[in-house]
């Protein structure tokens, strides 16, 4: 959605700012900040720094990478004390050690970690920290109750989602009227429409995610196996795996291929692949995917699938409708 003139106002004035903001973002610790096995987090965070009028005004921590993205500030950090509070606030306690002696940022965005957030600004409140929501935080440590979700609304300096259905999530069971919950503000995912005019596509249909039954991947393969019996020009490619790295096939992907097998060589499942061949992929495809069965916060294939100038073939579920309705296929 484009901004408000206000929003727009707001962007023009904090480019405008002398000296700009020092913004650190801290991810969750099981993210790889590089292009090889870059998660949904990494990817997003990625994306706002590139797209930003203003890229060095923010610095990445995370667990530590071989390869980090290029041209992107990032430090790796070994969790502290892991052992006995788990890697999260093992990273947490790494980056408030890191502080020790260093000047203070303009603003610590923590990213999908309600713990982490209330540890750091625990540690030290005289941070300004922002909680960054890429999941419905009921069911997220630290925020699954109504309590606690209202200390958050009252440590934190905003809370940021990703949909106005995450939005709804946190708020519920809060008093949405209260001037507190003006700080929960809802900016989507967004991604570049890197295509100049429109191409010509394969008749392919694409999934590209993590090999979960939540993402309703198995029932979508049943259906082309049996929809596609129709169609032989029509093929299947199935991309990911249960984690963004590559491992061995688990017994939900088992049950994707043979569900997949009347089609035979016209399916074919890549595993984990890294985003430059999805990219390829996604540019190829006619149509693709999204078939998620449980309340998808924003998923950003939807928006890639539209970006790449592909059908999208999706379900109403959670924040998809925000970007998918009102674009029926013509």
């Amino acid at each position: 959605m484009p901004p408000s003139e206000d929003h727009a106002e707001d962007i023009g004035a904090l480019c405008s700012l002398d000296p700009l903001p020092a913004i650190d973002i801290l991810l969750p610790s099981k993210e790889q900040f590089g292009p090889a096995n870059a998660g949904a987090v990494s990817t997003v965070v990625h994306d706002l720094i590139t797209a930003s009028r203003t890229p060095h005004c923010f610095h990445v921590y995370g667990a530590p990478v071989d390869e980090p993205f290029e041209r992107v500030g990032f430090t790796g950090l070994a969790p502290r004390h892991a052992w006995l509070h788990g890697k999260n606030i093992g990273l947490a306690n790494a980056y408030l050690h890191h502080l020790r002696g260093r000047p203070l940022p303009d603003l610590v965005e923590v990213h999908s970690r309600c713990q982490v957030a209330s540890r750091i600004k625990a540690k030290r409140p005289e941070l300004n920290v922002a909680l960054y929501l890429h999941n419905d935080p009921r069911d997220m440590k630290g925020s699954r109750t109504t309590a606690e979700r209202k200390r958050l609304l009252h440590d934190m300096s905003a809370v940021i989602c990703v949909s106005d259905y995450i939005r709804g999530c946190f708020l519920d069971g809060l008093d949405v009227a209260a001037p507190l919950a003006g700080k929960v503000q809802t900016a989507r995912n967004g991604v570049d429409r890197w295509l100049a005019a429109p191409v010509v596509k394969t008749p392919m249909v694409l999934f590209v995610g993590r090999m979960v039954p939540e993402k309703g991947i198995l029932e979508f393969s049943q259906a082309l196996a049996e929809v596609l019996q129709d169609y032989p020009e029509w093929s299947v490619v199935i991309v990911g795996a249960r984690q963004f790295e590559t491992s061995k096939p688990g017994s939900y992907e088992n049950r994707v291929a043979q569900a997949l097998a009347p089609l035979g060589a016209r399916a074919s499942m890549t595993g984990f692949l890294p985003l430059d061949k999805v990219k390829g992929l996604q540019q190829e495809a006619a149509i693709i995917g999204c078939p998620s069965i449980w309340e998808e916060p924003l998923g950003k294939t939807g928006l890639e699938a539209l970006a790449a100038g592909s059908a999208l073939l999706t379900t109403r579920r959670g924040g998809i409708p925000e970007v998918a309705a009102g674009r029926p296929y013509r």
